[in-house]
């Protein structure tokens, strides 16, 4: 399922991010509206005060897009993101509706509990720099039932090459 991979910028210094906006994650099923709550489904989410390495990272990606937004998430032990879609809305309110493509990055290499599943298909043993594309439709989670933080850069495209869609 890994779709490529990026030689991440020296720059990134995960533990000197400023963490000030927790989420919770989407409810889109019966199930998640159910048993996913402020309790076991929160992540930390930054967009606008992303640090300049996240934007640098954009610019590694396949190209195929012009507009763009970044966002770099920290998913703490004990916490899960629910099977969802993503809705990509932040870049179809910044820059016009059009057609979306996320890239999602791993910034480490993984860690024993980390976890990510697209459809039914299971992604564990990544390499940082590794990178998946999730489409609007993607149905997919993560989480981490480990002892370390997750962390992810997603830089949301409107795409112009066809086939990136």
């Amino acid at each position: 399922m890994i779709q490529g991979h990026i030689k991440l910028p020296d720059s990134i210094n995960l533990e000197s991010l400023e963490w000030k906006d927790c989420v919770q994650c989407y409810q889109q099923t019966q199930e998640t509206e159910k048993y996913y709550n402020n309790n076991n489904s929160i992540i930390w989410q930054m967009f606008d005060g992303s640090p300049q390495w996240a934007y640098d990272i954009a610019k590694l990606i396949p190209q195929g897009f012009e507009d763009f937004v970044v966002s770099v998430t920290r998913i703490d032990p004990g916490q899960t993101v629910p099977w969802h879609q993503d809705k990509h809305y932040i870049v179809q309110k910044k820059f016009g509706p059009g057609k979306t493509l996320r890239y999602l990055i791993f910034l480490e290499d993984w860690k024993t509990g980390h976890y990510f599943q697209m459809h039914n298909e299971p992604l564990v043993k990544w390499t940082a720099g590794d990178y998946i594309t999730i489409k609007r439709q993607d149905w997919h989670l993560g989480g981490n039932m480990g002892l370390q933080p997750f962390y992810s850069v997603q830089v949301t495209v409107l795409t112009i090459d066809k086939s990136l869609e």
